[in-house]
């Protein structure tokens, strides 16, 4: 399992060194680097997810399904309270503490997360990733928009809009029900979906082009950021699902890794929306980034070992 995990992180890097270097030589062109984003989130990433609705129907498989996401419930819950109490410690505006405590809590679950669930664990692993971020997606769309725009409204309808959540609701209703793809379906599914960590990383690394690495380097807020979402928490994570008895080993590996990644693109998206210190956001998410290249292979070996299958 470490051979996995360094040629992973391997491949990682040099997946990312590479879109850098094609998009810094114009290679990918920032329209072109528009639209393979847009491609993966709507076409690759629902792809992948649909998938895992092939899978075999099972009573412990769906009761692991529901403890993942009873898990992941708790675990936002938990973590949005956390952060807003540490955020009123910080020497932040008001906008600032908002960000701390969304880049804290929302990972990138997806976009990162279902490449390296499907490398680590297979197509149940990544079964579980994906019920997992049906529940980032709740709580990001109602109270982490919430916070980044200042408003008390919650916006529902985008629950039932995006591809991957309306990717994600499919495969578990197909996974119910005794209806399956057919061969070829599901082949066309997997090469569409095996796009996703080629184009994922490529697609980091073109972002790192117009940041300076100077401003990620010495914002010390980044750093709290990074401590907590890439190693406080996680640990958090294992240790308590290591005291709770009976939760399947290959459950415990999809949280942890769930927990464990940078925080989401979609702080900076929205925090440029609502202009909600964007700035702070692109070098928190950067700067995870970066660093999760040496963090998450270190944390999941120890996750791996913690919790044997």
């Amino acid at each position: 399992m470490l051979e996995i995990l360094l040629n992973l992180v391997a491949k990682i890097a040099l997946l990312m060194l590479l879109g850098y270097f094609l998009r810094k030589y114009n290679i990918i062109t920032e329209q072109f680097q528009k639209d393979i984003t847009g491609f993966m989130l709507k076409v690759a990433l629902p792809a992948n997810v649909l998938t895992t609705a092939n899978n075999t129907f099972s009573r412990e498989l769906s009761a692991n399904l529901l403890m993942t996401a009873g898990i992941a419930v708790v675990y936002y819950l938990v973590t949005l309270l956390l952060t807003r109490l540490i955020s009123r410690f910080l020497p932040l505006s008001d906008n600032g503490r908002v960000v701390f405590m969304t880049s804290c809590v929302f990972a990138n679950t997806a976009f990162i997360g279902f490449p390296l669930a499907t490398e680590l664990m297979g197509s149940e692993g990544l079964l579980y990733a994906v019920i997992f971020n049906m529940v980032w997606i709740i709580f990001f769309y109602t109270i982490g928009i919430s916070l980044l725009s200042g408003q008390k409204t919650i916006r529902l309808k985008t629950l039932f809009t995006m591809p991957v959540s309306v990717a994600s609701i499919c495969a578990v209703l197909i996974y119910l029900s005794p209806l399956r793809f057919p061969g070829f379906i599901q082949d066309t599914l997997s090469t569409l979906g095996a796009m996703v960590a080629p184009i994922s990383m490529m697609v980091v690394g073109c972002s790192l082009v117009h940041i300076r690495p100077i401003d990620i380097l010495k914002d010390g807020y980044s750093y709290f950021v990074s401590i907590m979402r890439m190693v406080a928490l996680p640990t958090a994570m294992l240790l308590v699902l290591k005291l709770i008895p009976g939760v399947p080993p290959m459950v415990a590996r999809a949280c942890c890794l769930a927990c464990c990644l940078p925080s989401a693109s979609m702080n900076v998206i929205f925090a440029q929306e609502y202009d909600c210190e964007p700035r702070y956001a692109s070098r928190a998410v950067v700067q995870g980034t970066l660093l999760m290249v040496a963090t998450v292979p270190l944390f999941m070996t120890i996750v791996l070992s913690v919790f044997p299958v």
